[in-house]
């Protein structure tokens, strides 16, 4: 059984408002998301994380716009994006688990079974891109560059990402345990909690994040082509 867990409880804080409620081609930034979900077969249901005061916006949107054909729940996340996972992993019940930004509304279905085809090789694994432009890097507090990093062996992550049940949630509670460690993103927290490796699917240029509102134009423009 797959599980996809689609985090929405974000504070949008670098948008200024709810980003997930805002619309893209005249429907929810969270509808679009959820339908590139729900176009993948594979997947047996879908939990949503959201912030307790969003929770009956999040419901009312998904009884008023969506007939999906496999069960939508929505739970309530946590101040970190790391909470907010464990709490939507708990009330989910798959041997896999698929996390998502809620803010990615535009990953291709064919990437999200790449990752579940590639998930039986490591139990682990995660889409994400070669950088377009040369990346430095400095010392720690430092505006000196300590050295050039190579776009092949470099690569910016994105989601879904994907993870067997037995290796993700004891990795979360690991982690949410040791109350210092905030991670950047889901596969750090398998990386630095386990001994398991995780595979990069190579991911699509299209599937950005919606951070500022000039994202929400380009994903308006793209989902207004023909």
């Amino acid at each position: 059984m797959i599980s996809a867990i689609i985090t929405g409880a974000g504070n949008s804080t670098r948008f200024g408002r709810n980003k997930m409620l805002e619309p893209i081609a005249g429907r929810a930034l969270l509808l679009r998301t959820l339908d590139q979900f729900l176009l993948c077969t594979a997947i047996d249901e879908i939990v949503v994380t959201s912030r307790k005061k969003d929770l009956p916006l999040y419901q009312n949107l998904i009884n008023q716009d969506l007939k999906p054909s496999i069960p939508i729940k929505i739970v309530e996340g946590g101040q970190e994006r790391i909470i907010s996972l464990h709490n939507g992993i708990r009330a989910s019940h798959g041997d896999l688990i698929l996390t998502h930004d809620g803010a990615r509304p535009l990953t291709p279905v064919k990437l999200i079974n790449d990752l579940i085809e590639a998930v039986s090789e490591t139990g682990a694994a995660m889409t994400a891109i070669n950088p377009t432009a040369t990346v430095k890097k400095t010392a720690h507090n430092s505006l000196i560059i300590s050295d050039t990093l190579l776009r092949t062996n470099t690569w910016i992550a994105q989601t879904p990402q994907i993870f067997r049940r037995d290796i993700i949630l004891p990795a979360l509670e690991k982690a949410i345990a040791q109350e210092y460690f905030i991670p950047t993103d889901d596969s750090e927290i398998v990386t630095q909690m386990t001994p398991h490796k995780v595979k990069i699917v190579p991911g699509d240029p299209t599937n950005f994040k919606i951070t500022h509102p000039i994202d929400l134009s380009l994903a308006t423009h793209l989902f207004s082509q023909p």
